[in-house]
């Protein structure tokens, strides 16, 4: 997702070592590997467990709280999403860490349901666009469908 969502230059000055992140849904860590991995620090935010290399790294904080209330307290780098949840939830989710400065960038996943795949990714973009328009930010969405998922896309948000 970092390479097919980011530019060269996103990924130089983004990923990069002694940044703060956090991970909404993140057990069992595979998103926090990616981040740790880049000598991030990484707020882990699920009631499930995480794997125990991730833990071995030193660089995560495991917090077994509600993804969709729990706020960190200062701005941080990124934020990852994969939630299992209806997109329409995550969708303005998203789009409040970017409003409420909680996080500079962010990478999410939206599960789409089986029928209307398209029309709810539609909804999707119109819940995030709707709210940044409605405080005045302006912003860069891009969505991709990996290859690895059929019934979800990969979206990076950020301020512009």
């Amino acid at each position: 997702a970092f390479i097919a969502l980011l530019t060269p230059e996103e990924q130089k000055s983004t990923l990069r070592a002694g940044l703060q992140a956090v991970d909404l849904g993140a057990s069992p860590g595979g998103w926090t590997w990616q981040l740790v991995s880049r000598g991030m620090r990484v707020s882990c935010i699920d009631n499930g467990p995480m794997a125990p290399q991730v833990h071995a790294t030193g660089l995560i904080e495991h917090l077994r709280v509600d993804g969709f209330t729990w706020k960190p307290r200062k701005t941080v780098e990124w934020m990852v999403c994969d939630m299992i949840e209806q997109p329409a939830r995550i969708a303005p989710l998203m789009a409040e860490w970017i409003i409420g400065n909680r996080c500079r960038r962010s990478i999410f996943n939206l599960k789409l349901p089986m029928k209307q795949r398209h029309a709810e990714l539609e909804r999707c973009i119109g819940l995030i666009d709707a709210k940044m328009k409605a405080v005045g930010i302006k912003y860069t969405l891009r969505i991709k469908h990996l290859y690895h998922d059929r019934e979800e896309v990969t979206c990076y948000l950020a301020r512009r």
